[in-house]
């Protein structure tokens, strides 16, 4: 490999096998070309009420599902990356699903996965690949492929905590106010209902809640369900 490709292999799309805690438990695996494109897709499942005799339909958040994306890498074993040095399309392949597909012993299933590129980085599982072979040598073996995987977003071990903690209505949160925010809305966007606007009002010494000023830091305090039951104002 010339010193130009050694140079840039750091910054090249990574695929490293970890487990449940984050630790890398494999060989990771380096693409040898980078990815055109990466698409994110990601999906929020609502639920619609409709009353009977209307035409229209409620809509109500009910939850937004882990991001899936998929990309395409290209494995080329003619040298044209590698300095003239021709590494088998086969074994690349092999070095591909032992980071992403095959059975790791210590867990007894395919690792969890960390995939990098500049600064994209996701931990996730893989939910497919297709390998399409589309050049071969005079033998019938192949010079060239391509690799289609997709994955799904799973965050791992404590990282799932921590970041839970951050959305819990148990603890205190700010917020700024923005053009157009309502404190209702607010409420319900923490505490998932807006019955205690009222409270959140009288503990932010709020005199008019209903015209909020821009810019200024609202506090929402711990939601205590026992003390809350029963008492919507």
């Amino acid at each position: 490999m010339d010193t130009q490709s050694a140079a840039k292999l750091p910054f090249n799309l990574k695929i490293i096998p970890i487990n449940t805690t984050g630790f890398p438990i494999g060989i990771p695996f380096l693409a040898m070309f980078n990815p055109e494109q990466i698409a994110i897709k990601e999906d929020l499942n609502w639920s619609s009420t409709c009353t009977p005799g209307t035409s229209g339909s409620g809509m109500k958040y009910d939850k937004t599902l882990p991001r899936t994306f998929t990309l395409d890498l290209t494995i080329d074993g003619t040298g044209v990356n590698t300095n003239g040095v021709k590494i088998p399309v086969t074994a690349q392949v092999m070095l591909f699903r032992a980071a992403t597909t095959n059975i790791q012993g210590a867990i007894h299933q395919p690792s969890f996965l960390l995939v990098q590129y500049g600064l994209f980085i996701c931990t996730c599982v893989m939910n497919s690949s297709t390998v399409t072979y589309t050049m071969f040598d005079f033998t019938g073996l192949p010079i060239r492929a391509k690799i289609t995987a997709s994955f799904t977003e799973h965050t791992v071990g404590a990282l799932n905590s921590i970041l839970g903690m951050f959305s819990s209505p148990d603890l205190t949160h700010i917020r700024t106010v923005k053009e157009g925010d309502l404190l209702p809305l607010m409420t319900y966007n923490i505490y998932n209902k807006q019955d205690y606007y009222l409270q959140v009002a009288k503990v932010n010494r709020l005199k008019n809640f209903r015209a909020l000023k821009t810019g200024t830091q609202i506090f929402f305090p711990p939601y205590d369900n026992k003390k809350n039951s029963g008492n919507k104002n």
